[in-house]
């Protein structure tokens, strides 16, 4: 009677809303080994991996994505059987779970979606919940509530979309935690900062936060300064030598939340007659710099970056260096981040210069006039975050060389420890490793956009709200 009751009551739900009551009503958990199947061997290694690393018993992945593109990863140590609730509860991630006669729901992840007290504010859109089976992602017969991880191995899957939405395969998204972890490896115990200059924790501070973590979260386990403690007293003059600086660190900083330590500058600062610089480089990552704060990009700067794209479709660093993939995949994602059309002329001319670079492979080479020096990591993740800001699909048939995509060109170059090397049998390449996590998590720039928030205030709020208790959702 009560199963009768409770099909006339989903008669008269939305399809989606169906869907997602089905995962609290269902009474029988399925373990991470049923759903796994024969086929995780390949992709769990990277997991066992960090489940030795750890000195835990077991790992599982969760994987999260918001949208058609953007994707966040983490790792989740446990010791006895957790259901995916709880998995994703401990994934570090803000969760809002709501309570509803049908059992508990994820309403919301990372603040996307609805809230509690309105769950199910869209009817359209809703938090699917999968499991990756080996060879492709599977609807759980159960909720999250009552499914059951019990070895290591299982892959998570949250997608926020329309019933049926598909999310991108676990590969990518396991490429990129495993290679986070090795840059957590790469950091100096001593100083938390990484390579011998800031422009290398830079780039790591633009992995990380294109995973939605923050710097001072990364410490080395052996050493004592976070990421963040490295940066602060550097920012100010990293931003100050060059608008190009100023405006990658401004995408790195907003994409991790990271605060704005005194008199760092933002792009804003080098604005000479309407543009961030004459260099189309520079100009590119002041205005992908200016977006990412919220800061309001001058036509000026935007017809500048116009008038600098050369005869072949692309844009040179600067003048004189000649057209290259890396600026021009810049050159693209400051356009459209600035409003200029995705499908207008000068997107389409881009394009087809990047389309010139790509290799048998299908990979990309740094300069399409020089095949022969062979495609590379770096200009390959560019170009694959210049397509999908553009609206391309990299795994598309124009995009396709032989049945090669870009994407399977990058992740070819992904070693075992989970470094990424620039070229092949290069060895472990610390900013190829950092530049591939963006666009294996289909982030594209700028990542997030939000002001920042100076650190002498953020020191004194978190130290209010730790004597007070009291949060910025909680005050009036």
């Amino acid at each position: 009677m009560k199963r009768t009751l409770q099909a006339l009551a989903m008669s008269f739900l939305p399809v989606a809303l169906v869907a997602t009551v089905l995962w609290t009503l269902a009474p029988v958990p399925v373990t991470a080994e049923t759903s796994a199947g024969a086929h995780l061997a390949t992709i769990s290694s990277p997991l066992s991996a960090h489940g030795e690393h750890t000195g835990t018993v077991n790992t599982a992945a969760v994987v999260v994505q918001f949208d058609d593109l953007r994707s966040v990863v983490r790792w989740v140590d446990f010791t006895e059987p957790i259901s995916g609730l709880t998995a994703l509860q401990r994934a570090g991630l803000d969760v809002t779970v709501g309570e509803t006669s049908f059992g508990p729901a994820v309403c919301a992840i990372e603040g996307v979606g609805c809230p509690a007290d309105n769950c199910f504010c869209n009817t359209d859109l809703f938090w699917g919940y999968n499991f990756w089976d080996g060879q492709g992602w599977q609807g759980y017969p159960v909720g999250a509530a009552t499914s059951e991880i019990s070895a290591t191995g299982a892959i998570e899957g949250w997608r926020w979309g329309a019933f049926g939405s598909a999310q991108t395969p676990a590969e990518q998204a396991i490429a990129a935690a495993s290679a986070l972890q090795w840059l957590r490896s790469q950091q100096n115990p001593t100083t938390g900062g990484f390579g011998d200059s800031v422009g290398g924790a830079i780039e790591v501070l633009l992995a990380l936060g294109a995973n939605h973590e923050r710097p001072e979260q990364w410490q080395p386990i052996d050493g004592l300064r976070s990421l963040d403690a490295y940066l602060r007293p550097r920012a100010r003059e990293f931003s100050r030598s060059n608008v190009a600086a100023a405006g990658k660190l401004a995408v790195a900083a907003a994409a991790a939340d990271a605060c704005r330590p005194a008199r760092m500058v933002k792009p804003s600062f080098y604005l000479t007659d309407g543009a961030y610089s004459a260099d189309a480089g520079f100009n590119a990552w002041g205005m992908l710099g200016a977006a990412a704060l919220g800061e309001e990009i001058p036509a000026s700067a935007v017809a500048a970056l116009l008038s600098q794209q050369g005869e072949t479709g692309g844009w040179e660093w600067q003048a004189g260096f000649g057209a290259d993939t890396n600026t021009t995949a810049l050159a693209i994602q400051a356009l459209i981040a600035a409003g200029h059309p995705a499908d207008a002329d000068e997107i389409a001319a881009a394009l087809a210069f990047l389309k010139s670079a790509q290799t048998e492979t299908g990979g990309f080479v740094y300069d399409p006039k020089t095949p022969e020096y062979g495609a590379d990591a770096n200009s390959t993740a560019y170009a694959i975050q210049a397509l999908l800001a553009a609206g391309e699909d990299p795994a598309g048939a124009a995009w396709t060389v032989n049945g090669f995509t870009p994407m399977r060109f990058l992740l070819g170059l992904q070693l075992a420890d989970g470094s990424f090397e620039w070229q092949p049998n290069t060895g472990s390449n610390l900013m190829a490793t950092a530049q591939a996590v963006p666009a294996l998590l289909g982030q594209t720039f700028p990542v997030v956009v939000r002001d920042l928030e100076f650190c002498a205030d953020r020191t004194l709020r978190l130290a209010r709200e730790a004597a007070t208790g009291a949060t910025p959702e909680t005050q009036p």
